[in-house]
């Protein structure tokens, strides 16, 4: 498989058609960028993609792929900066303030400032603050710094604290944990020239953050894995008596994933299943976690366990269900089913920040009835649905595919 069809760096070209010169992008990840596999994997292969269109870039990692990997494509050179045995024994760069801070190993950081000064960048991008030790030693190695930021993360963190009383929830450990995201954050922010961030809404909760002085260039997520979705949409398989097959993917040891897919399994799917005479719900993810054995069991649901092939989930799935009601995990899995022509049901949770219209890109609802409802209408107009697939694919490949993400990415750096 070739990696990406962009053009060579030499054609780009500004919006304005003037050529613009290459640039050399040095971008700096905590996990390999190649092969892409969880979500924060697939932004960073979308941003190499992209930067691979503005000149050569060298994508590091501080920890290794787990088997060794090729990758077909000369402008973009992969590099890892610790093996799993130095990981694992070399003196931390930095001691571990928060629980999303990568350990950088003192090696790693050698590596790098090696690598940097050979390679000579006109810009480098650091994947969000788990790298906030490393800001201080690039200032010197490139004219423009750029922090991509996945997620505001103190914001997520906070979304996802249990719901206690006023004055334990100030002083909690988690509570304690969001005021240093935040610290952190807001000292980036000094550290560096362009702040990247994934949607408006998170331009706007940076911009509350900082008191109004942070200024960001949304970079949206892209649609996953987009050049091995077929170009023609494909028949969606026969619907028995108006019975669909829903699905649910995402990583499944992560808590808000785990609680919208039991809240798929034990609520929304018996809802559809009376309205409809019948329903089958396939949960697929990596790393399921043990908890979802009893969901497992539950008749007309299928789970699967580290799925080889997405897109033969995708071929013989009608709608994708996303219950989520904290966190951010699944939008990149939005963005792909809709790729693939399924209409997507959800919470506004689920789909912020990608701006779609609800009853025209998407259905939105919130409680298990709303949800149901929304799904068993779509499958009860064969017409509106096969209308909705068209409407999904069609929104999806303008806005977050590979030639917008270049854009965004051409405009913020050329």
């Amino acid at each position: 498989m070739h990696a990406t069809t962009n053009p060579p760096a030499t054609t780009s070209t500004a919006d304005n058609n003037r050529p613009v010169r290459p640039r050399r992008s040095l971008l700096i990840a905590s996990d390999a960028v190649w092969p892409p596999v969880s979500g924060g994997d697939l932004r960073n292969w979308q941003n190499v993609q992209a930067l691979a269109g503005l000149g050569d870039v060298l994508a590091t990692s501080v920890h290794a792929p787990a088997a060794p990997t090729t990758l077909d494509d000369d402008r973009i050179t992969t590099l890892a900066l610790a093996n799993a045995a130095e990981a694992a024994t070399s003196p931390r760069l930095a001691k571990r303030r928060t629980p999303i801070d990568t350990r950088i190993p003192q090696v790693a950081l050698s590596r790098l400032l090696a690598a940097a000064r050979d390679f000579k960048p006109d810009a480098i991008i650091v994947e969000g603050i788990p790298l906030f030790p490393l800001l201080e030693h690039l200032r010197p190695l490139a004219s423009t710094i750029v922090l991509d930021m996945h997620n505001i993360e103190s914001d997520l963190f906070r979304q996802m604290m249990p719901k206690t009383g006023w004055l334990g929830g100030l002083f909690s450990k988690k509570a304690r944990h969001v005021r240093r995201m935040r610290d952190i954050e807001l000292q980036s922010l000094r550290m560096v020239d362009k702040v990247w961030v994934c949607s408006e809404q998170d331009r706007d909760r940076l911009r509350d953050l900082s008191g109004g002085r942070a200024l960001a260039d949304v970079v949206p997520n892209g649609v996953p894995r987009f050049e091995l979705i077929p170009e023609q949409l494909a028949d969606q398989p026969a619907m028995a008596t108006g019975q669909p097959t829903l699905l649910f993917i995402g990583h499944l040891n992560y808590p808000p994933n785990l609680e919208a897919a039991r809240r798929l399994a034990t609520q929304i799917l018996p809802r559809l299943h009376a309205a409809l005479g019948g329903a089958r719900l396939v949960i697929a993810g990596r790393n399921p976690h043990r908890s979802l054995g009893d969901v497992a069991a539950l008749p007309n649901v299928e789970l699967i366990a580290n799925p080889d092939d997405l897109a033969e989930l995708y071929r013989r799935a009608h709608l994708a269900v996303v219950p989520l009601v904290s966190g951010g995990g699944t939008r990149l899995k939005i963005l792909e089913a809709m790729a693939w022509g399924l209409p997507v049901v959800a919470t506004r949770l689920a789909a912020e920040g990608l701006g779609l219209v609800d009853g025209v890109d998407i259905d939105f609802a919130e409680t298990d009835d709303d949800l149901a409802a929304r799904a068993a209408a779509l499958c009860t107009d064969t017409d509106w649905l096969q209308a909705r697939r068209l409407r999904a694919r069609e929104t999806v490949t303008q806005r977050f595919g590979p030639k917008a993400i270049a854009a965004a990415v051409r405009s913020s750096l050329a």
